[in-house]
C-alpha cells in the first residue's frame, strides 16, 4: 500500500508542480489588452507588445486537456470572437502569455501529491508497513 501512495504522490506532483512554478514566475509579467480571435478548438487571442503582434492560446497555468475535455468545453462558452480581454505576458519573452494568472488545479494536484507522500511516510515510520 505504501508503494501506491508513493507512486500516486509522485505522479500528482509531476502533473502539478510545473503549473505552480509557472504561476510563481509570472509574478513579474506585464498586463496588456488582447482580443479573442477564435474559440474553436481552443480560445486564441491576439495582442501587441511594442510594434510586434503575437497570438496565444493559454488560459491558465493548469495542466492541459489531459484532465478531460468537459472543462475546456465549458470554458469555450466563456469567450466570444472579437471580445477584448486582459492578459499577462512575459516581458523577457512576449510570446509567452496567459489570460488568467491562476493554477488552481495545479495547486490541488500538488496538495494531493504531498498528502499522499505524507501518508506513505507516516505509514513507513509507524511500524505498520509490511
Amino acid at each position: 500500500m505504501v508503494t501506491v501512495w508513493i507512486i500516486a504522490g509522485a505522479f500528482l506532483l509531476f502533473r502539478g508542480v510545473p503549473g505552480v512554478a509557472a504561476l510563481w514566475r509570472s509574478r513579474s509579467w506585464t498586463g496588456s489588452e488582447c482580443s479573442v480571435v477564435d474559440v474553436r478548438p481552443a480560445v486564441t487571442y491576439a495582442y501587441r507588445v511594442g510594434g510586434d503582434e503575437f497570438t496565444g492560446r493559454r488560459e491558465t497555468f493548469d495542466p492541459g486537456p489531459g484532465l478531460g475535455t468537459a472543462a475546456s468545453d465549458a470554458g469555450r462558452n466563456e469567450f466570444v470572437a472579437g471580445q477584448v480581454l486582459w492578459l499577462w505576458y512575459d516581458p523577457q519573452d512576449p510570446r509567452s502569455s496567459v489570460l488568467r494568472r491562476s493554477a488552481s488545479v495545479s495547486m490541488l494536484l500538488v496538495a494531493l501529491g504531498l498528502t499522499s507522500l505524507a501518508l506513505a511516510t507516516s505509514t513507513l515510520f509507524s511500524g505498520d508497513a509490511p
